[in-house]
Parts: C-alpha cells; sequence; structure tokens
C-alpha cells in the first residue's frame, strides 16, 4: 500500500526451516532485479499487515502459511523512497512451492545471508537475524 505521502508498506515473511531461511530471487527488468529478498509485498487498501502477508505467500510462493509473531518493523527513508517493512516469523502449513513472482529460491544459513545481495530494506532486518543465536 501506498499511503498519500508515498510511504509504501510492505510485508515480509521469515520462514525458517533446519537453521535456514528463504530467500527469493527478484526477476530482472523488475525494480531491485535480481536481488534477493524474503518473499511478501505491497499491503493493499483495506487490508491488515498479516492478512496481506498471507495472500502474497499464496500468491507467489503457492504456500498457506500462518503469520506468526512480528519480528521487526524497519522504516526506510531515502529520497524519494519511504518504505516501512513489517518481517514475520511464519510457519508453512500446506501448498506445494511454485516460483510465480521469483527466478530463484534458496534455504540460506545466516553465513550465506550474510554474503547474499539482498534488496535494501531486507539488508537492514540482517543485523537483528544475526543477533539471534539460533532460528525458530
Amino acid at each position: 500500500m501506498e499511503t498519500s505521502t508515498g510511504l509504501v508498506v510492505i510485508t515480509a515473511a521469515l520462514i525458517a526451516s533446519r537453521g535456514r531461511l528463504l530467500v527469493a530471487r527478484r526477476p530482472p527488468g523488475k525494480k531491485f532485479g535480481l536481488l534477493w529478498e524474503f518473499p511478501g509485498g505491497k499491503v493493499e487498501p483495506g487490508e491488515g499487515l498479516q492478512e496481506s502477508l498471507a495472500r502474497e505467500i499464496k500468491e507467489e510462493l503457492c504456500l498457506d502459511i500462518a503469520v506468526r509473531d512480528l519480528f521487526k518493523t524497519i522504516s526506510q527513508r531515502e529520497p524519494g523512497m519511504a518504505v516501512d517493512l513489517h518481517a514475520y516469523w511464519c510457519e508453512i502449513l500446506g501448498g506445494t512451492l511454485c516460483l510465480h513472482a521469483h527466478v530463484a529460491l534458496k534455504w540460506a544459513t545466516m553465513p550465506e545471508l550474510k554474503g547474499m545481495e539482498l534488496t535494501q530494506a531486507d539488508r537492514l532486518l540482517r543485523p537483528f537475524l544475526e543477533e539471534l543465536s539460533k532460528l525458530p
């Protein structure tokens, strides 16, 4: 959702399994093309954050998820860009993983994640994730 002030509100799913986090690579030709991100997307008008995230993951990855606890909200302000990213811990409930909005998926360890080229907002999440003693 983009507010009247130009603020873009987005959500991101932190899906952990066996000490790894699921990250997705954006397609070339799109904004932030070929950068990695935690899957999610823009909140539509009238949608709640958790509702939006569940919808985005279903549309992009064909997965049904339970949106759990809010991990962190990151606010990024740069000339011409204002983003609020709400990152939630999520659990896969069902579905078959597919790619509708990305060109690749990866289950990344924390050391791998540290070396990946992430979108700016997702990069701002990385230090907080590194502080965790273990992934849920």
